[in-house]
């Protein structure tokens, strides 16, 4: 042990996949890339042929679904935060609730 108070209450950085920018665009690229592969293989339906504007399309699907990703984190980590002070604040109040009154002037 090398002493130190671990009360946990420290702010772990997050994983790359949980910034909201980086899990826009990876899921933006996982989509286009998974609707291209599909449009390949042939699992949208007979006679799918990779075209120009089949890629273009799955680009843009993966742009719209990228930006609701980070949308969506972003209010996520905001809301988190909030919790979490708004926790820490309670539990500050109550344990100085618990504290005997102090007679300092």
């Amino acid at each position: 042990m090398s002493g130190e108070n671990d009360t946990g209450t420290e702010a772990r950085k997050p994983f790359i996949l949980e910034r909201p920018l980086w899990r826009g665009v990876f899921n933006g690229v996982v989509l286009c890339l998974v609707m291209i592969g599909a449009q390949y293989q042939g699992w949208l339906g007979p006679d799918t042929d990779v075209t120009g504007e089949s890629v273009y399309r799955a680009v843009v699907y993966g742009l719209v679904f990228g930006a609701v990703m980070y949308i969506y984190t972003s209010w996520r980590v905001k809301r988190q935060s909030r919790a979490g002070d708004a926790a820490a604040k309670a539990a500050r109040e109550s344990v100085e609730a618990r504290l005997p009154p102090s007679d300092e002037k």
